[in-house]
Protein backbone atom coordinates (compact mmCIF):
# COMPACT_ATOMS: atom_id res chain seq x y z
CA UNK A 1 0.00 0.00 0.00
CA UNK A 2 2.93 2.24 0.38
CA UNK A 3 3.15 2.59 -3.65
CA UNK A 4 -0.14 4.18 -3.36
CA UNK A 5 0.35 6.68 -0.90
CA UNK A 6 3.80 7.87 -2.25
CA UNK A 7 3.09 7.19 -5.54
CA UNK A 8 6.71 5.16 -6.40
CA UNK A 9 5.22 3.20 -9.14
CA UNK A 10 4.81 6.38 -11.00
CA UNK A 11 8.03 8.21 -9.59
CA UNK A 12 10.06 5.31 -11.07
CA UNK A 13 8.06 5.75 -14.68
CA UNK A 14 8.57 9.49 -14.63
CA UNK A 15 12.74 8.94 -14.12
CA UNK A 16 12.72 6.35 -16.45
CA UNK A 17 11.12 8.46 -18.71
CA UNK A 18 13.21 11.20 -18.20
CA UNK A 19 16.08 9.51 -18.67
CA UNK A 20 15.17 8.45 -22.02
CA UNK A 21 14.01 11.99 -23.22
CA UNK A 22 16.40 14.58 -21.49
CA UNK A 23 19.33 13.62 -23.47
CA UNK A 24 17.33 13.98 -26.86
CA UNK A 25 16.17 17.35 -25.75
CA UNK A 26 19.33 18.56 -24.75
CA UNK A 27 21.06 17.16 -27.74
CA UNK A 28 18.52 19.08 -29.98
CA UNK A 29 19.15 22.17 -28.42
CA UNK A 30 22.86 22.02 -28.62
CA UNK A 31 22.50 21.12 -32.39
CA UNK A 32 20.10 24.24 -32.75
CA UNK A 33 22.90 25.95 -30.74
CA UNK A 34 25.57 25.47 -33.02
CA UNK A 35 23.83 25.85 -36.37
CA UNK A 36 22.36 29.56 -34.79
CA UNK A 37 26.39 30.48 -34.52
CA UNK A 38 26.00 30.28 -38.80
CA UNK A 39 23.31 32.83 -39.02
CA UNK A 40 25.00 34.79 -35.94
CA UNK A 41 28.71 34.79 -37.83
CA UNK A 42 30.27 34.37 -34.85
CA UNK A 43 30.25 32.48 -31.04
CA UNK A 44 29.58 33.20 -28.35
CA UNK A 45 28.99 36.95 -28.58
CA UNK A 46 32.53 37.07 -30.25
CA UNK A 47 32.02 37.92 -34.11
CA UNK A 48 34.17 35.67 -36.40
CA UNK A 49 37.06 37.63 -37.83
CA UNK A 50 36.26 39.18 -41.42
CA UNK A 51 37.16 37.22 -44.48
CA UNK A 52 39.48 39.05 -46.69
CA UNK A 53 36.97 39.14 -49.84
CA UNK A 54 34.84 41.68 -47.87
CA UNK A 55 38.29 43.72 -47.03
CA UNK A 56 38.63 46.69 -49.62
CA UNK A 57 42.92 46.39 -50.61
CA UNK A 58 43.29 42.80 -49.82
CA UNK A 59 43.80 40.67 -53.19
CA UNK A 60 41.16 38.81 -52.54
CA UNK A 61 38.91 41.60 -52.51
CA UNK A 62 40.71 43.02 -55.75
CA UNK A 63 40.90 39.95 -57.73
CA UNK A 64 37.76 37.63 -57.00
CA UNK A 65 37.74 34.48 -58.05
CA UNK A 66 34.00 34.45 -58.35
CA UNK A 67 32.21 37.54 -60.01
CA UNK A 68 29.11 39.45 -58.73
CA UNK A 69 28.42 41.04 -55.89
CA UNK A 70 27.17 38.06 -53.71
CA UNK A 71 31.27 36.81 -53.30
CA UNK A 72 31.33 40.47 -50.85
CA UNK A 73 27.84 39.49 -49.35
CA UNK A 74 27.58 35.77 -48.90
CA UNK A 75 27.89 34.91 -45.09
CA UNK A 76 31.07 33.74 -43.67
CA UNK A 77 31.35 29.72 -43.71
CA UNK A 78 28.30 29.15 -45.41
CA UNK A 79 29.03 29.70 -49.23
CA UNK A 80 27.82 26.24 -50.20
CA UNK A 81 25.82 25.46 -47.01
CA UNK A 82 27.62 22.18 -46.71
CA UNK A 83 29.30 23.02 -43.27
CA UNK A 84 25.71 24.19 -41.75
CA UNK A 85 24.00 21.18 -42.83
CA UNK A 86 26.81 19.01 -41.92
CA UNK A 87 26.45 20.52 -38.16
CA UNK A 88 22.56 20.25 -38.27
CA UNK A 89 22.68 16.72 -38.95
CA UNK A 90 25.67 15.89 -36.02
CA UNK A 91 23.94 14.08 -33.80
CA UNK A 92 25.36 10.75 -33.60
CA UNK A 93 24.01 9.36 -30.01
CA UNK A 94 22.62 10.42 -27.15
CA UNK A 95 22.02 8.83 -23.80
CA UNK A 96 21.54 9.73 -20.21
CA UNK A 97 25.53 9.42 -19.37
CA UNK A 98 26.89 11.79 -22.66
CA UNK A 99 25.59 13.10 -26.26
CA UNK A 100 28.50 12.81 -29.11
CA UNK A 101 27.99 15.06 -32.20
CA UNK A 102 30.16 14.55 -35.37
CA UNK A 103 30.69 16.80 -38.34
CA UNK A 104 33.19 14.58 -40.62
CA UNK A 105 34.08 17.13 -43.49
CA UNK A 106 37.63 17.39 -43.89
CA UNK A 107 37.71 21.16 -43.46
CA UNK A 108 35.35 20.96 -40.13
CA UNK A 109 38.21 21.27 -37.67
CA UNK A 110 40.41 23.45 -39.69
CA UNK A 111 37.34 26.03 -39.47
CA UNK A 112 36.59 25.55 -35.74
CA UNK A 113 39.75 25.61 -34.19
CA UNK A 114 41.62 27.33 -37.18
CA UNK A 115 45.06 26.43 -38.77
CA UNK A 116 47.91 28.47 -38.74
CA UNK A 117 49.99 26.44 -40.91
CA UNK A 118 47.51 27.56 -43.86
CA UNK A 119 46.65 31.25 -42.17
CA UNK A 120 42.97 30.29 -41.36
CA UNK A 121 41.79 32.19 -38.12
CA UNK A 122 39.71 30.16 -35.83
CA UNK A 123 36.07 30.49 -36.29
CA UNK A 124 34.27 28.33 -33.78
CA UNK A 125 30.94 27.13 -34.59
CA UNK A 126 30.88 23.96 -32.10
CA UNK A 127 32.32 23.37 -28.55
CA UNK A 128 32.17 23.64 -24.70
CA UNK A 129 29.96 27.01 -24.56
CA UNK A 130 29.23 29.20 -20.59
CA UNK A 131 25.92 30.27 -22.37
CA UNK A 132 24.81 26.96 -24.19
CA UNK A 133 25.51 25.38 -20.73
CA UNK A 134 23.15 27.86 -18.75
CA UNK A 135 20.61 26.88 -21.63
CA UNK A 136 20.75 23.75 -20.45
CA UNK A 137 20.78 24.25 -16.63
CA UNK A 138 17.25 26.40 -17.27
CA UNK A 139 15.86 23.08 -19.76
CA UNK A 140 16.64 20.88 -17.28
CA UNK A 141 15.43 22.62 -14.50
CA UNK A 142 11.68 23.04 -16.27
CA UNK A 143 11.84 20.01 -17.33
CA UNK A 144 11.80 18.52 -13.75
CA UNK A 145 9.99 20.60 -12.06
CA UNK A 146 7.20 20.04 -15.00
CA UNK A 147 7.85 16.56 -14.46
CA UNK A 148 7.43 16.63 -10.42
Amino acid sequence: MPDNKFHFGRLRMDLLKMKHELPIILANQAQNYFVSSFTKQGWDGQSWQQVNRRIPGTSEYKYPKLKGLSRRTSPILVRTGRLRRAVSNSIRSQTFQSVRMVVDLPYAAAQNYGDPDINLPQRQYMGNSPILSGMHKLKIKNYVNKSF
